[in-house]
């Protein structure tokens, strides 16, 4: 008798795990639907993340949208006061606004071609966020293929036993 893992050899097509004999074909089902579960709760971490990620991307272009108004509102060479959820936005996600200001000496007011630069550092951030989100996808549909495909072999190793059974059957 050999064991790995938890898993006893006990001669020919008999095994035991946690008390249980059962056969090959058996273990290779119970082992695949036990990996089918594993993959599903990874799956379903990923999908919370990109979830989140979808979140804080719908966030910022809102706030890139207000940014590009509160440009629009000045006329040359006048300042502008950032509102109050693009300054915390911009702080919680150390992105930095024109020529540096945000400190905490900052008045967040700002004139057009600091908008500009706080757009454009924005508009990098969302770039960003798209690349990560581009990457939870692929990586999304590589577990969800990886799933797809220890579901199909507990099914195909049934109806391969299945027939099996049936030709045995036959010849009586």
């Amino acid at each position: 008798m050999e064991n790995i893992g938890g898993i006893t050899s006990l001669g020919g097509d008999k095994f035991q795990i946690n008390n249980q004999v059962m056969s090959l074909a058996e273990l290779i089902m119970l082992l695949e639907i036990e990996r089918a579960n594993n993959l599903e709760q990874q799956l379903a971490a990923e999908l919370q993340s990109m979830a989140a990620l979808n979140s804080l991307l719908k966030e910022a272009n809102a706030l890139l949208s207000i940014a590009r108004v509160e440009k629009g509102k000045l006329e040359g060479d006048g300042e502008s006061q950032m509102p109050s959820e693009l300054k915390e936005f911009m702080k919680d996600h150390d992105i930095q606004q024109g020529k540096g200001k945000g400190d905490s000496n900052s008045d967040f007011k700002q004139s057009t071609e600091e908008w500009e630069t706080t757009i454009e550092n924005l508009k990098a951030f969302i770039d960003g966020l798209n690349s990560r989100s581009q990457l939870e996808m692929i990586r999304i549909s590589s577990l969800m293929k990886k799933r797809d495909e220890s579901l199909t072999l507990p099914s195909n190793t049934n109806s391969n036993i299945h027939q099996t059974n049936q030709g045995i059957i036959g010849k009586f």
